[in-house]
């Protein structure tokens, strides 16, 4: 159990040397009980993930900046961002960042997540050479977003084209995030999209026999040293307002300051 930032940086460079030479990791934090590396819109129907971007992009043109109407897959990531249910998990290329993520909030069960984006693309069939990843706007990664518009069917031609290309469209796709505001700028963000399989990551991989380490880690972090966490991470530069870079975290960073965390 993680109780340190050394112990972790430690933890890390270890299991790090199991993989193949160069691998550059991206972090997840998760709290609470539910299901691991699942994304939110698993609990809902297939109608509602439609009902809920068609929603947002009808919606959010009056509040914010936003793509144009046919970028369907910014409008994912922005409303992944945002809070709202969708076929994404966040990710972050700063392992500080997801440790702080997880432990900001006083929730049960914090745990850290390292994976290997480029093995779990290969084990995808998505044929990207180093240091490229697939695209979101088209090929491999557009028949994946195209599963979010489209109540999580493709059109006969989009089979065709997963077939011709050997995608396997039940393992999830790694692509790191087009930018669209400073948080994702700040938070260093990227993301996993899940495929015909809305499941936890660990299940799909254990039905196809994958040994999950290949693809991923998870370390478990000690709740009782939330405190002693937080200050190392504000010491090292990594606080709400750096994440967050906005009046609001800054006052909660001005006001934990005086609290001594």
């Amino acid at each position: 159990m993680i109780k340190s930032i050394n112990h972790l940086i430690e933890t890390i460079s270890s299991d790090l040397k199991k993989w193949a030479p160069g691998v550059k990791p991206w972090f997840r934090g998760e709290s609470g009980d539910g299901l691991s590396l699942c994304p939110k819109i698993a609990n809902h129907k297939l109608t509602e993930e439609n009902y809920l971007l068609q929603s947002f992009r009808r919606q959010a043109g009056g509040l914010a900046n936003v793509p144009p109407r046919d970028h369907t897959d910014m409008w994912l990531f922005l409303a992944q961002h945002y809070g709202v249910p969708t076929r994404l998990l966040d990710w972050t290329e700063g392992a500080l960042h997801a440790l702080y993520f997880v432990i900001n909030r006083e929730k049960p069960n914090p745990r850290l997540y390292m994976l290997n984006p480029r093995e779990l693309n290969n084990l995808a069939g998505s044929k990207i050479f180093t240091p490229n990843y697939p695209l979101s706007w088209t090929g491999g990664g557009g028949l994946y977003v195209a599963l979010a518009w489209q109540n999580r069917t493709l059109d006969p031609g989009q089979i065709s084209e997963a077939k011709k290309i050997g995608l396997n469209l039940d393992i999830p796709l790694a692509f790191p995030a087009t930018y669209q505001d400073t948080r994702m700028i700040a938070q260093r963000s990227c993301f996993t999209i899940h495929g015909e399989r809305l499941e936890p990551l660990r299940d799909i991989l254990e039905r196809r026999e994958i040994d999950t380490e290949k693809c991923f880690f998870e370390y478990k972090i000690d709740p009782n040293s939330r405190q002693a966490i937080l200050r190392e991470l504000s010491i090292l530069g990594v606080s709400a307002a750096t994440l967050f870079p906005d009046l609001d975290h800054l006052a909660e960073d001005l006001l934990n300051e005086m609290k001594g965390y």
